[in-house]
């Protein structure tokens, strides 16, 4: 009888948690702070990311981390300094980490998506 109780219990509170919404409500995101890579178009913005995130990946590896079975606290202190080292390298190619909201990120989602009018459509390069 105990045994069926316990795994009732345990049913019912597996289905509240997984019945609760996760409540992100944005998302990180690098942005650029150099006012010569905010002049560049978005495509250009995405090419140096992408391209300095993993110039940063790659130099961040050389932090050193010890072994997580030999020493815990050593192993999540260069967990802690790999990520830090990350942000302050992207930071000095010109990218920050911010937190932008789910509002302003379904807004950029709806202007992406709409039909363009036949005035935009005439200025948007052709590409053949």
């Amino acid at each position: 009888m105990r045994l069926f109780i316990n795994i009732l219990l345990l049913t019912i509170i597996s289905a509240c948690s997984s019945m609760q919404n996760s409540n992100t409500e944005g998302e990180y995101r690098y942005v650029p702070i150099t006012e010569a890579l905010k002049k560049l178009s978005d495509e250009e913005v995405a090419i140096r990311l992408r391209t300095a995130s993993l110039t940063c990946e790659n130099d961040m590896l050389k932090v050193y981390v010890p072994s997580r079975t030999v020493d815990p606290e050593g192993w999540e202190s260069g967990q802690r300094e790999r990520r830090r080292y990350f942000s302050n390298c992207l930071e000095l190619k010109g990218f920050e980490r911010k937190w932008i909201p789910l509002s302003v990120i379904k807004k950029q989602k709806r202007k992406e998506d709409r039909e363009l009018t036949s005035e935009e459509l005439l200025k948007k390069p052709r590409y053949l």
